[in-house]
């Protein structure tokens, strides 16, 4: 559900939400056609995956609807839909309405450690 796709660093990229194991999964290929490889999870709510410079580390119930903001060819951001408790107890007006977050991200470095990947094996 709600993937993203783009192209960076001669790879094709998706990834995509897996609801029934509340993770989402990388995926890669060349040619944008044909055999997507796939690359492992890219983030799930309980993992300390959002990590700022200052040291700051966010935990979210939800993160949902992943979109890339790419510059000079690498992804630089991503942005998610996140809210801080099962969608079910969210009553309204009571501070846990769904937000959306931009977190920095080093694409340049992703692009870089997989850009062999199709070798690797």
């Amino acid at each position: 559900e709600a993937p993203v796709i783009w192209f960076s660093g001669g790879w094709f990229r998706l990834l995509v939400n897996k609801w029934s194991d509340r993770r989402v999964h990388h995926y890669m290929l060349r040619d944008g056609i044909t055999g997507w490889k796939f690359q492992g999870i890219a983030y799930e709510p309980g993992a300390d995956f959002i990590r700022y410079t200052d040291g700051t580390v966010n935990h979210w119930n939800k993160l949902e609807r992943p979109g890339v903001l790419i510059e000079n060819g690498h992804v630089t951001a991503l942005t998610l839909a996140v809210i801080d408790v099962p969608k079910e107890e969210e009553k309204g007006s009571d501070g846990h309405g769904s937000k959306i977050i931009v977190i920095p991200f080093d694409g340049v470095a992703l692009d870089r450690d997989l850009a062999n990947a199709d070798k690797a094996h």
